[in-house]
């Protein structure tokens, strides 16, 4: 024998809607928007941070960058005693100062590196911002998503327990047997285990939103917003306009104007140091002299650093042709996936209505004694089907919409 409908309807709703109380329970420390996930996406993200402390170390670069020589001035002092025939020993002193004298032009080629090292650390910042800001949005999307999932399983589970009632009204009527109602509180139990399913798995991906946003994870913040379908997009030829100035396709251009000033500054840093000689001397008399001494370019000119940087700045030149060919196939691709969604969204959105209906006119049916209990279950399990797949196109919709402005480089 099976349970009065009253009773077990009571336990499985207990079990699926238990999480739910426990969450009202607790309090809630803020919310977080989309503009909200945005601006902490830009600040907070460890991506950003990472970057910003990557700019930091280029325009480490600066300094020092304009000092007049790569070498200190050396200082040289001797001193000792001289022995003599009449004398005996007398005290000999002796200086030498040797200061170099760059003419090369390698203070100004160091500053332009530096200038150049700090201009690609900010281009690739703006492009982890712009990388970031799109994975959050994603996320957040998604954490959307999983709460109209959690809906409508919530909902399906409530239609599931009134037809457990009415499966029990049927059989204490006699109008009907244990096996309809069997079959209904198995239904219902279905339903009680998908919504579970479906509020840990909104909860787990709002964990890794929290995550992504530098936040705690274990807060109780809530996400709120609404998922819908997106706006108009531009043309793809637009699109394709935008991506050729894409943050990263920038950071490629600025990365090819290190690598030319590196060429410069290891070119001049095989130009020899000369430098200027001062010596004094206290022997059995006090003299001066000057001079100058040259380095000689025989065997070390900075040969492998040249060609290291040459090679470096042909291999930026080709990285950055990649990158702006790759970024304009994804805005391709993106935009492909970004049209197929929004047909499938749109075809699934027509059929609503009619599943909605033929939901209601068999489980009416039933109810009346005029359809057996399959039929309306075939009828609700087609129904509860396509309004989840109808929700899954939404959110492959606007994912795929986001794909696309993230990979054009369109700011939110």
């Amino acid at each position: 024998m099976f349970p009065p409908p009253r009773r077990l309807g009571a336990a499985l709703a207990a079990l699926a809607f238990s999480a739910a109380a426990t969450a009202h329970a607790q309090p809630v420390a803020g919310a977080i928007d989309r503009d909200t996930v945005i601006e902490h996406a830009r600040r907070r993200s460890w991506a950003v941070r990472v970057a910003v402390a990557r700019s930091g170390e280029a325009r480490a670069l600066r300094e020092g960058a304009s000092l007049p020589a790569r070498e200190n001035p050396s200082l040289q002092l001797r001193s000792g005693p001289r022995f003599t025939n009449d004398r005996g020993a007398v005290p000999d002193l002796s200086f030498a100062l040797s200061w170099p004298v760059d003419l090369s032009g390698s203070a100004g080629a160091r500053t332009r590196h530096a200038e150049a090292a700090a201009e690609a650390a900010e281009a690739e910042l703006r492009d982890g911002v712009r990388v970031a800001v799109g994975a959050a949005l994603d996320l957040y999307a998604r954490v959307l998503g999983a709460g109209e999932a959690l809906r409508l399983a919530e909902a399906r589970a409530a239609l599931d327990e009134a037809l457990v009632r009415a499966a029990g009204v049927r059989r204490a009527a006699g109008v009907t047997g244990d096996g309809d109602l069997a079959t209904a509180s198995a239904a219902y139990a279905e339903a009680a285990a998908r919504s579970l399913r479906a509020r840990a798995e909104r909860e787990a991906l709002r964990a890794e939103l929290l995550a992504a946003l530098g936040l705690d994870p274990q807060a109780p913040t809530e996400v709120v917003g609404a998922l819908g379908p997106p706006g108009e997009s531009a043309g793809l030829e637009a699109l394709l306009a935008r991506a050729d100035r894409r943050s990263d396709v920038l950071a490629g251009a600025a990365l090819v104007s290190l690598a030319r000033a590196d060429v410069d500054v290891q070119r001049r840093a095989g130009t020899p140091v000369p430098r200027l000689l001062l010596q004094g001397v206290r022997e059995n008399e006090v003299f001066v002299q000057g001079g100058v001494e040259l380095p000689l370019p025989l065997y070390q000119r900075n040969q492998t650093a040249r060609a290291v940087s040459a090679a470096v700045a042909t291999t930026r030149e080709a990285q950055r042709e990649a990158v702006r060919a790759r970024a304009r196939g994804e805005v391709v691709a993106a935009w492909r996936r970004a049209d197929g969604a929004a047909a499938a969204f749109a075809a699934l959105a027509a059929a609503m209505g009619a599943a909605d209906e033929a939901e209601r006119l068999s489980t009416r049916a039933y109810e009346l004694g005029q359809a057996e209990l399959a039929t309306a279950l075939a009828a609700r399990r087609v129904a509860a089907e396509a309004r989840a797949a109808r929700v899954d196109a939404l959110l492959a919709w606007v994912r795929a919409r986001l794909a696309l402005d993230v990979a054009a480089g369109v700011g939110p």
